[in-house]
């Protein structure tokens, strides 16, 4: 059952990237799988806004930038690729997380997971700009 005001035609994900070039992700309580970043839109959330929120309500990140990599069509759904620019100095704090998806997020090689993605490495819009 869809979460009330969730837009389940429209997605976000976020790639946030530190100094070495490795990724953001978080490791999910559910499938015991690595994410991103990420989440469904608000209905008439814009996509700037829902990423902003995803974010901080994910990790506790404050994003400084945002930029859009890309949008693409998958189905019905439409899913934004939103790469994020944090300051480094802050803490990550998942505790706000209403969803409690994932407790530990950590910046990690994607090479070193991908064999334990929660989005497979052929659907993940994320990892492929990033290998890209």
């Amino acid at each position: 059952m869809a979460k009330e005001g969730r837009d389940t035609n429209r997605f976000v994900a976020i790639l946030v990237r530190n100094a070495k070039d490795n990724i953001l992700m978080g490791f999910r309580n559910d499938d015991f799988k690595w994410g991103c970043p990420g989440g469904h839109l608000k209905v008439q959330e814009e996509y700037f806004s829902g990423a902003v929120r995803e974010l901080k309500e994910e990790t506790g990140l404050d994003a400084t930038e945002l930029k859009l990599i890309n949008f693409t069509k998958v189905g019905k759904m439409l899913i934004y690729l939103i790469e994020a620019k944090i300051d480094p100095l802050q803490e990550i704090d998942p505790s706000g997380d209403p969803d409690k998806e994932s407790s530990l997020w950590l910046f990690v090689d994607p090479n070193d997971v991908r064999d334990r993605l929660h989005i497979p490495l052929e659907k993940n819009v994320v990892l492929k700009h990033w290998m890209e």
